[in-house]
């Protein structure tokens, strides 16, 4: 029963043994916790902010530990264990309380700091790094604890690194204290915008929002040439928007693409490569953006509109660039299209499941208006909530309400705990000022030279993007990367979306690609060949940053003209590029008109209208030439898929990238069958699944019961903020959102339980 949420466990298993029950509940409880202080501070506004952060990262490091035990259940040190993850939740929880004790004396522990303060910040401290060591692996930990001993020895060190060492007590109050350490624009991020928006992908993927996206990419483009491929782009741009999980959009969307895509006639590797690039580029795409666009508009001092605009043209050029590629393999090794008849048109499942879209018009159209982004947040969740419940098919109902709201904590805790870990980063690193004396060495080093900068910066953004997730690795980048680029005078919307670029190329360039070793199992190819196709595949992920540096109008820093500009000769390049690493179009090409076509797309990179012109001219030139010359080569049309066996992964790399993916609950991949029927996945992906009706109330009364508690737990919401609770009295306000919690989990289970609830408990009390 490991595997299963706690929901589950409590509302689908009553047979579950009394202390896996009582466990579960606990879990229930703090993952409401959890969700409902978030959803209380966009319905009625935040209590002090210190307090909210505090309650954010303790109650996120506490899920992290209850749901991500140090070794795995029938290790024989499970127990032992499982005893110490006891013991730090009992750390949060003192944690928690203190900061609840000390909100109206916090601003006087940087005059005073006693031995509750040394002992409390060097457990919150130690609370963190371990479970960002077990929500993203030990890479975020290792710089922190490598930059905390620099920052008390920095007089130790020579060149750009010497400065002032800090003492162990400035050191924990810059970290504990400091708005640039542990509760800086990292956890304030998390705290305001991410949780909600997570939660609200999680509802519209719970009410079938996910699901219609995928459907409908493949009533699009699925008969088309490549079908299964570019249905692959398209339900990834889709799903995009809605989450920033680049591993979580292959396994997604990857178990029906991937295996179509060689049933098709595409290489194993190539597959899986396709669905690993067009993943990766959800961290890239509004809204979300892997919850990077919350923070890099905190970061940069402007508006969170400002973020997502200016990263709409290059995420879609990515994806145009993908779906040229695919399209370009497909007529080279000339594939036949997925039969018409086995795909529904799109216009009928438009015109039935089209208020799906309803949610992300609600956010173009809030966002248009002015509205916060809480306030935009708050109006996608009720949105989404609204046509759950209206559904004629598989309702959104509390008790579903309630898996979204756990599915929501644990999938957010992890990003917490490694926000905090990233301030502890941030903290070391400017309580010694080290951010600006790399700047300045860089800076001299590249002597003048642009191209030389922005090359050393991008072999450092992809090194400290390494294992990490995209929120880290652009807080890490924004220490360490950005202000070297800033100082060398590059405008700063490029100079972040550059270095945030390079940092998650990492997920796609072997030898990490994570998101290649998360496909891998799926087309059972290996993973090296499968993250070489990625990065092939996601070529633009390289060559976009270059432009943001040379042709800032692609970010909306330019006038109509010019962004109009930019974007064509951009296009044209990166489709260059494309004809050029697949080696067809119309035919196929030689070595030289591969090269030529190189070195012409790479002249409407240069940012000089001439180069433009010419580079627009010879590719206008290229592309009649080939197509008159394109019956001299015949494509030869293949009809069997290749079909190879590769061996699962092996060595430390292997190892270490499987367990990475295990941390992000994507060991799900290795369940896939080795074997698919085209017409069953297809058939799969059309129908509805099943309801599980073991979580389902199965007599009136238990369902009017579960919204009974429903409406009794908004109505302490209603209560709480009225009276303005928040701010009047912080400590009964949490206190009050913990009996909310107990109130909505407990009752839910006693309806579920003893009203005839789940089928279940009813065969259980027959018996």
């Amino acid at each position: 029963m490991s595997s299963m949420s706690s929901t589950e466990v409590l509302l689908g298993h009553p047979s579950a043994p009394a202390v896996d029950r009582a466990f579960h509940w606990l879990v229930a409880v703090v993952c409401t916790f959890y969700v409902f202080i978030h959803l209380y501070l966009g319905f009625y506004g935040s209590p002090d902010s210190q307090l909210l952060n505090a309650l954010h990262v303790n109650s996120a490091l506490a899920i992290v530990f209850m749901t991500r035990p140090a070794v795995a259940r029938g290790n024989a040190i499970y127990v032992p264990l499982r005893f110490v993850d006891a013991l730090a939740v009992l750390g949060c929880l003192w944690c928690a309380a203190y900061f609840l004790i000390e909100i109206d004396s916090w601003s006087m522990r940087t005059l005073v700091f006693r031995p509750i303060d040394y002992f409390t910040s060097i457990l919150f401290v130690v609370l963190i790094l371990e479970a960002c060591r077990r929500a993203v692996g030990l890479v975020l930990v290792v710089i922190c604890v490598v930059l905390m001993l620099y920052a008390m020895n920095s007089d130790h060190f020579g060149g750009m690194f010497y400065g002032a060492p800090v003492t162990p007590t400035r050191l924990l109050q810059t970290v504990f204290l400091g708005s640039a350490g542990i509760f800086g624009v990292a956890v304030s991020v998390m705290t305001q915008y991410v949780v909600l928006f997570i939660l609200f992908g999680v509802l519209l993927n719970a009410v079938g929002g996910g699901r219609f996206f995928t459907r409908m990419a493949f009533a699009l483009f699925g008969h088309r040439r490549g079908g299964p491929a570019k249905a692959a782009v398209v339900s990834s741009a889709m799903l995009g928007t809605i989450s920033g999980s680049a591993i979580g959009n292959v396994v997604t969307t990857g178990i029906f693409t991937i295996p179509l895509m060689i049933r098709l006639g595409y290489r194993r590797a190539f597959a899986g490569g396709v669905e690993s690039a067009a993943s990766n580029a959800g961290m890239i795409s509004p809204p979300i953006m892997g919850a990077v666009a919350f923070i890099m508009a905190d970061i940069m001092g402007v508006s969170y509109l400002s973020i997502i605009a200016a990263a709409a043209i290059p995420a879609a050029l990515y994806y145009a660039v993908m779906f040229v590629t695919v399209d370009l393999e497909a007529r080279r090794l000339g594939l036949a299209p997925l039969p018409r008849t086995k795909i529904p048109p799109a216009w009928p499942m438009l015109k039935r499941e089209g208020y799906f879209l309803l949610p992300l018009v609600v956010i173009c159209v809030a966002l248009t208006m002015g509205m916060s982004v809480i306030v935009v947040a708050v109006l996608t969740i009720v949105t989404t909530v609204v046509i759950g419940v209206l559904r004629r098919n598989d309702r959104l109902d509390p008790v579903r309400m309630m898996q979204a709201v756990e599915e929501t904590a644990r999938s957010t805790a992890g990003l917490s705990a490694t926000a905090a870990a990233a301030g502890i980063m941030l903290g070391a690193i400017f309580a010694v000022g080290l951010s600006y004396q790399v700047a300045q060495e860089a800076a001299r080093m590249a002597d003048g030279h642009l191209w030389a900068l922005v090359v050393l910066c991008a072999i450092m953004a992809i090194i400290m993007g390494m294992g990490m997730s995209a929120a880290a690795v652009y807080l890490t980048l924004a220490a360490t990367v950005i202000p070297i680029m800033q100082l060398a005078g590059i405008p700063q919307m490029a100079a972040h979306f550059y270095a945030f670029y390079f940092g998650i190329a990492s997920n796609i360039t072997p030898p990490v690609a994570l998101t290649a070793y998360a496909a891998a199992p799926i087309a059972r190819s290996s993973p090296v060949e499968t993250g070489l196709f990625a990065a092939k595949l996601g070529m633009a992920n390289l060559l976009l940053p270059f432009i943001f540096i040379y042709h800032p109008a692609i970010l909306l820093e330019g006038t109509p003209v010019e962004i109009i500009t930019v974007s064509i000769t951009s296009l044209l390049a990166l489709c260059g590029f494309a004809v050029a690493t697949t080696g067809y179009l119309f035919r196929n090409l030689t070595v030289a008109e591969r090269l030529a076509t190189a070195a012409v797309s790479a002249l409407m990179f240069l940012p000089e209208p001439l180069t433009d012109v010419a580079g627009i001219l010879l590719t206008l030139a290229g592309v009649l030439y080939l197509r008159r010359t394109a019956g001299r080569d015949p494509v030869i049309a293949r009809k069997t898929p290749v079909r190879s066996e590769t061996a699962g992964p092996e060595g430390w790399l292997a190892r270490w990238a499987r367990k990475r993916m295990e941390k992000e609950d994507a060991a799900a991949v290795d369940a896939i069958p080795a074997r698919v029927d085209e017409d069953s996945l297809l058939e799969g992906l059309f129908t509805d699944p099943e309801e599980d009706t073991r979580l389902r109330p199965d007599t009136r009364i238990a369902a009017a019961a579960t919204w009974i508690v429903t409406f009794a737990t908004a109505g302490i919401f209603q209560y709480a903020g009225s009276v303005y609770l928040h701010a009047r009295n912080p400590e009964l306000w949490t206190a009050l959102m913990l009996v909310a919690s107990v109130v909505f989990v407990s009752g839910l289970m006693i309806a579920m339980r003893t009203l005839g609830g789940a089928p279940a408990a009813q065969a259980q009390r027959q018996s």
